[in-house]
C-alpha cells in the first residue's frame, strides 16, 4: 500500500542529494545538467553508472601529493627560469603571455635549447627509436596507453630486453586498459627477467571500481632516453600495418617528434611522476622519491627551438589544456588547422573557431573520414552545419584512420600530442602536449598536414544539408550525451 510512495520518495531523496553533489563539483554547467538529468531519469541505473564514471576520483591524495612530486624532480632536473624564459619566444605578446600562464600552473617554462625533429612515417621512427634504445646507457623510459606487441613493435621490445641486459635502468608504464593484450602476453614476464621495470597506470576492476573511477586513461606517450633524447606525439607504440586491422578503418596515421636538450628533463619529470604512484602507490615517503633517478644532461644544445610541456589531465585541479587550445584559437590572427581523429567540441570550442573564421581568418579541422568510435563521429557531426556557415573548412581524411593530434596557429605556433578535441581528453585522460614555437617546425608540420588535406575530401555545405534524416536523429541524440562522452 505504501510501495509506491516510500519508494518515490526514496527517488526524490536520491535525487536531491547527488544533484546536490554533482552540482557542487562546479563542473561545465552543460556537463552538471546530463549528469542530474541521467540520475532522475534512471533511478537505479544512472547512479552506478554517475560511481563508474561520473565522479572524479583519480585519488585526492594523488591530486594532492602530485604537484609536489612534479615539483621535486623539476627542481632535481633544474627547471627553472634560470635557463627559459618566455622572452624568447618570436611570437606575440598575447602568447607569451599565455605561455607565462603555463609556466604558472605547471612549473615547466618554455625551454630553450633544444633540437626537435618529425617522424609522420611510422617506420622510418622505428628504425631510429630501436637505434636510439640501443644506444642507451644509462636509462630508459617508455610510457604508452597501448603497446601493441605485433610487427615491428617486438623489434623495440626486443631492443628493450638488450639494453636492460646491458645494465640500462628501464622502464616501462602502459595504461591497464589501453594495453591489456600487451600485459596478458609473454612479453612482461620476458622483460621482467632481466630487469625491465613493467607497471600499468590506473588499474581497472570491478572491484577498484568502488573506490576509484575505472574509465580513466593515461593517454600519454612519452620515451625518455639517458635524460638527452625524447619522444612523443600522438602514435602509441604500435605498428600500423598490423593495428587494429580489423576495424575497417584502414592503417592508422600518426606524427611523433624526437627530441634533444633540456625539454627531455621535462618529460622525464613527466614519467617519474606517474610511474611513482602506479609502482609504489601513495602511500610513500621522501625516501621513495630519491631512489629514482635524478641525472641532468651537461651538455648544451644549439637552440633550434623553443619547446614547453603541458601535462594535463584529472590530477589537476583544472584542465589547463582546454583553456590554452580556446585562447590560442581567440589569439589567432592568420590561420588555425586541427587535425584531430575525435572531434567532439563543446559550445567555446565551436564559438571560438567559428569566430575565427568570421573574422577573416582560414580555419580548417582535418578529421578521418572513418573513425573507430561512431559515437563521437555522430556527435561531433552535430556541430558540423554551424561551423561550416560560419566559414570553417571541414575536411575528411580518406588515407585511413588519421590518429595525428594537432594544431597550427599562424605561422609560428604548433600544439603537437596526444589530446584530441573532445571532453574526454580535456578533463578525464592523462595527457601531454608539446607547444612548439618555431616557425621552421610549423613550416615542416604544415607540409605535413597539407598532405592530409591533399587525400582529404571537403565537406561542402549545400551537400552536407542534404544529409538523411536518420543521420540528424543521430547526431542530436548523441551530441546530449557530448558532455558526458
Amino acid at each position: 500500500m505504501f510501495g509506491a510512495p516510500i519508494t518515490l520518495l526514496l527517488h526524490i531523496i536520491i535525487v536531491v542529494v547527488f544533484s546536490f553533489r554533482v552540482i557542487s563539483r562546479r563542473l561545465a554547467v552543460h556537463t552538471t545538467l546530463a549528469w542530474i538529468m541521467v540520475i532522475a531519469a534512471l533511478p537505479v541505473i544512472g547512479l552506478l553508472i554517475y560511481f563508474l564514471f561520473g565522479d572524479h576520483r583519480l585519488g585526492r591524495k594523488r591530486l594532492k601529493l602530485g604537484p609536489k612530486i612534479r615539483q621535486h624532480f623539476q627542481d632535481a632536473y633544474e627547471i627553472d627560469e634560470a635557463v627559459t624564459t618566455s622572452e624568447e619566444l618570436e611570437v606575440s605578446e598575447y602568447f607569451r603571455h599565455m605561455s607565462k600562464v603555463i609556466s604558472k600552473e605547471t612549473g615547466f617554462h618554455p625551454s630553450i635549447g633544444n633540437k626537435i625533429k618529425l617522424y609522420s612515417d611510422a617506420h622510418a621512427l622505428f628504425d631510429v627509436l630501436i637505434k636510439d634504445i640501443d644506444e642507451a646507457k644509462e636509462h630508459l623510459f617508455l610510457e604508452f596507453y597501448i603497446i601493441d606487441p605485433q610487427g615491428r613493435v617486438n623489434e623495440v621490445l626486443e631492443a628493450i630486453i638488450r639494453a636492460a641486459k646491458r645494465g640500462v635502468d628501464c622502464r616501462v608504464l602502459v595504461d591497464d586498459f589501453g594495453s591489456k593484450t600487451f600485459l596478458k602476453s609473454h612479453w612482461p614476464r620476458s622483460m621482467m627477467q632481466v630487469g625491465v621495470r613493467v607497471e600499468a597506470s590506473l588499474s581497472v576492476g570491478i572491484l577498484k571500481s568502488v573506490s576509484k573511477r575505472t574509465d580513466l586513461r593515461n593517454h600519454r606517450k612519452i620515451i625518455v632516453i639517458d635524460q638527452s633524447i625524447g619522444y612523443t606525439g600522438s602514435l602509441n607504440l604500435a605498428d600500423p600495418e598490423y593495428f587494429k586491422r580489423d576495424a575497417n578503418v584502414g592503417a592508422w596515421v600518426d606524427i611523433m617528434i624526437r627530441l634533444e636538450g633540456h625539454i627531455v628533463s621535462s618529460l622525464a619529470v613527466v614519467f617519474n611522476t606517474d610511474f611513482i604512484f602506479d609502482h609504489v602507490g601513495t602511500d610513500f615517503d621522501k625516501s621513495d622519491i630519491m631512489k629514482l633517478p635524478q641525472h641532468t644532461p651537461n651538455e648544451n644544445f644549439a637552440r633550434d627551438a623553443v619547446l614547453q610541456l603541458i601535462p594535463s589531465g584529472p590530477e589537476s585541479y583544472s584542465s589547463l589544456i582546454y583553456e590554452v587550445i580556446v585562447s590560442a584559437i581567440f589569439g589567432a590572427q592568420k590561420q588555425i588547422t586541427i587535425t584531430t581523429p575525435y572531434f567532439v567540441p563543446d559550445e567555446a570550442i565551436v564559438l571560438a573557431l567559428c569566430n575565427a573564421a568570421k573574422r577573416g581568418l582560414e580555419v580548417r579541422v582535418i578529421l578521418p573520414h572513418k573513425v573507430d568510435s561512431l559515437m563521437a563521429r555522430f556527435a561531433g557531426q552535430s556541430v558540423f552545419s554551424e561551423m561550416l556557415r560560419a566559414g570553417v573548412q571541414i575536411y575528411r581524411y580518406q588515407g585511413g584512420m588519421l590518429h595525428t593530434k594537432s594544431i597550427l596557429i599562424d605561422d609560428d605556433i604548433c600544439f603537437v600530442g596526444t589530446v584530441n578535441v573532445d571532453m574526454r581528453s580535456f578533463y578525464l585522460n592523462l595527457e601531454i602536449t608539446m607547444a612548439v614555437y618555431d616557425r621552421f617546425f610549423h613550416k615542416a608540420l604544415s607540409r605535413v598536414v597539407e598532405d592530409y588535406i591533399e587525400n582529404s575530401h571537403l565537406i561542402e555545405r549545400e551537400l552536407w544539408k542534404q544529409r538523411s534524416f536518420s543521420i540528424r536523429l543521430k547526431e542530436n541524440l548523441l551530441r546530449l550525451a557530448g558532455p558526458l562522452l
